[in-house]
């Protein structure tokens, strides 16, 4: 119960911050992560080595630098997002060619949109819901705190995005007759590599989530990719583009390749806006 009061008081006490508060605590606690904690400094170190090995050293530097102010800035922006209005969430996110998606929706076909952990993608979350109202499924990891779940999961609900939890997936079978915009957010590394599809992500062996191949092949679901790009502090620009119309047609293992082939370009537009710090290859292919 402490800790659930404790993120209460929190997110109740960033809702009276404006972003100029907001963006000068990002400023400090990235700060603190970099030169105090040194979190994950190694990890970072060594993942953009190995994958933009031409980073000169005070280019790697300036690199992580700004990796540590966008972790923190999606950090405190998250939490101040819990709090946020539909009106106030817009202002800051655009979002480009939403008619793409609308298209299918308005004639009753799911589409799959596919994104990875770069800028605010809790942001994205939000503002899908907002503009695809009662249209949108997501999918997350739940909170082992009972009472924290519950609130969070009050407070991510008002944008209307039906939420279910990576042990509910089972029920998205139920949604896709209904013309649904499935979001899933798939770069993370798969905790269990049986399933994983192997691809080539920064010219390295890369394991990756099987759910974006399982879903659009098994239902026949198109696929857009979600591109969200930062355009100052706390303002985002979201675009869709066509990722592939009919998965079903290709090999296994090709729509993964396309998908993480489209965000490792994204990432190399801007480096320090993915999140370096995450373990991503920790496993290796046998």
């Amino acid at each position: 119960m402490l800790v659930y009061f404790l993120v209460r008081f929190v997110i109740w006490n960033f809702s009276w911050w404006n972003f100029a508060i907001v963006n000068r605590a990002s400023q400090i606690l990235s700060w603190f992560l970099r030169n105090v904690l040194r979190y994950r400094r190694k990890v970072m170190e060594e993942n953009l080595k190995n994958c933009i090995p031409q980073l000169s050293p005070s280019e790697l530097n300036h690199t992580i630098r700004q990796s540590y102010l966008n972790l923190s800035d999606v950090l405190l922006e998250s939490i101040k997002g819990l709090s946020m209005s539909e009106i106030r969430l817009a202002d800051r996110t655009k979002i480009i060619r939403a008619e793409m998606v609308e298209e299918y929706l308005n004639r009753g076909q799911s589409v799959i949109c596919v994104c990875g952990h770069y800028a605010n993608w809790e942001w994205a979350v939000l503002s899908i819901g907002y503009r695809f109202k009662h249209k949108a499924i997501g999918i997350y990891k739940k909170i082992n705190n009972r009472w924290v779940e519950d609130y969070i999961k009050k407070l991510r609900a008002k944008c209307t995005m039906k939420l279910l939890t990576t042990h509910e997936t089972r029920f998205i079978q139920d949604e896709i007759p209904k013309g649904k915009l499935i979001l899933l957010i798939s770069d993370q590394n798969p905790s269990n590599i049986r399933d994983a599809i192997w691809v080539k992500f920064f010219g390295r062996d890369t394991a990756c989530l099987h759910g974006l191949e399982k879903y659009a092949t098994t239902y026949q679901l198109p696929v857009i990719y979600m591109e969200m790009k930062r355009t100052s502090r706390s303002n985002y620009q979201m675009e869709f583009a066509m990722l592939c119309e009919k998965p079903s047609e290709l090999a296994k293992g090709e729509l993964t390749q396309l998908f993480m082939s489209r965000l490792e370009k994204t990432i190399r537009e801007n480096p320090s806006d993915w999140l370096w710090s995450h373990k991503r290859w920790k496993h290796q292919r046998q």
